[in-house]
This record gives C-alpha cells, structure tokens and sequence, in this order.
C-alpha cells in the first residue's frame, strides 16, 4: 500500500511539472508574439513583451548602477522581477474568478475597479482560452505597471525619482 501512495505521489509531482513546464513554454513563446495591449500597439506597432521587459530592464540596471553610486541598494532590477512573477501568479485567479462571474456585473465592475480597470479585452477575457486570457492579463498588468513607472523619491539623487520607467 505504501509503495502504491509512493508512485501516486511522484506521478502527481511528474505531472505538475510537467504541467508547469507546458505553461512556461506557452508563455515564452507568446511573449515572442506582438503584445495584445492596445496602449503598447499604438506607441510602439509590433512591441513583444520580451522587447517591452528588455527596455524594463535597461532603465532599471540603469537606475541601480546610479543607486549604488550613492551607497544605496540598487534593487530595481530585483523588485521588477518579484513583482513581475507576483504579478503573473496573481493574475490567473483574478482571470478565473472574473470568467466565474462573467454574468455578475456589478461584481465584475467592482473587481475590475479594484484592479485599476486593468483587464484585458472581453473577448481575449471571457472567449479565448484559458491561456490566452491569463497571458493577456500578465501582459497588461506589466505594462500598467512599467510603461510608465514614476519610481521613488531618493534624497541621496536630489529626490530625483529612482526605478522610474518611461514608454519603451
């Protein structure tokens, strides 16, 4: 019976990963892909999410060198990175629970208000699969959140603001 609940166990384990590592590649390849941001369209036609996160990082590494100059903790490119996976976690249950309640709208409004009106359009929402709208939504948070960035003030930079962004 053990050796039973042993097998189980690495066969679920085996398949998580292998499930992880399914999704991973999905959304390696649609960050290839031109993002489905309106917003990011119209100022840069034809931006990937890989080329948008590389301007990111440009201006965060950037940022973190001019920081350490000073003898503070450049942590830009880090907090950009924790934020992007908290964000990319976060964003699929926001996705199942927005298309659980698709008829609901005034839940829906309040959850997508809560959210700064970020949610990716209704048709990649609540008719494209699974995937695609959890994708969607990851592409349009971090654009909300990085496209245009005002950092923080730092009285060391003559409260210049730090880890800003601008529009790639």
């Amino acid at each position: 019976m053990m050796k039973l609940i042993e097998r189980l166990f690495v066969l679920a384990l085996l398949a998580g990963v292998a499930g992880s590592l399914v999704i991973l590649g999905y959304f390696w390849y649609k960050s290839g892909q031109p993002m489905q941001v309106a917003e990011a369209q119209r100022r840069v036609p034809g931006i990937t999410f890989r080329e948008f996160w590389a301007s990111r990082m440009e201006q965060w590494e950037a940022w973190d060198v001019e920081l350490r100059a000073v003898g503070k903790n450049g942590a830009c490119v880090n907090s950009g990175y924790v934020f992007f996976i908290f964000r990319s976690i976060m964003s699929a249950p926001f996705i199942a629970d927005l298309r659980a309640h698709q008829q609901d709208v005034e839940y829906t409004r309040k959850r997508v208000d809560y959210n700064n009106g970020v949610v990716p359009p209704d048709e990649l929402l609540y008719d494209a699969n699974f995937l695609d709208a959890w994708w969607s939504m990851i592409e349009h948070s971090n654009w909300y959140a990085y496209s245009r960035d005002p950092g923080y003030p730092v009285k060391a930079l003559n409260q210049r603001r730090a880890c800003s962004t601008t529009y790639p």
